[in-house]
């Protein structure tokens, strides 16, 4: 198989992860007084720990503008906590506060749970083929990030 072939097939299972993880949306925005964006950057924060916005910015591919939007809402509802690097006055750092690691923690539960119900209408054959298919995606995925450092 050529490298042309593997990325091709690797940007179609994107679009179909793409689809099915719009399906659990409706799960997510339910009952909540937040965004989409700030929903996933509040996730996305969690999962990173305390981070340079900068850094953040890069590695969801998001502008620091639209960003500090997003913190700024989200800091406000003191869910998040910003603070200014001590050794660079121009760099600021983020991490979610107790309230927003509790917020995160409950959608991460709620996706989890959607992504469960969506593997139920599966045949069992089907589901364990997926879990021992994404298993060995998941392990040459990184390796693939470790060769791409």
């Amino acid at each position: 198989m050529t490298h042309n072939e593997v990325t091709e097939l690797m940007a179609e299972n994107m679009r179909i992860m793409g689809r099915l993880s719009s399906r659990l949306q409706p799960l997510l925005e339910a009952n909540s007084n937040f965004s989409r964006q700030q929903m996933s950057v509040l996730v996305r924060l969690y999962l990173a720990g305390k981070i340079k916005l900068k850094d953040f910015a890069s590695r969801e591919v998001i502008s620091t503008a639209n960003l500090c939007g997003v913190f700024r809402k989200l800091e406000q509802d003191k869910l998040v906590v910003r603070s200014v690097d001590e050794n660079d006055r121009r760099d600021t750092w983020y991490e979610v506060t107790r309230s927003g690691k509790a917020l995160a923690e409950k959608l991460i539960d709620k996706f989890m749970k959607g992504l469960e119900s969506l593997c139920k209408v599966l045949p069992e054959e089907d589901e364990d083929k997926l879990a021992n298919t994404v298993k060995t995606i998941n392990e040459i995925l990184k390796k693939m990030e470790v060769l791409n450092a």
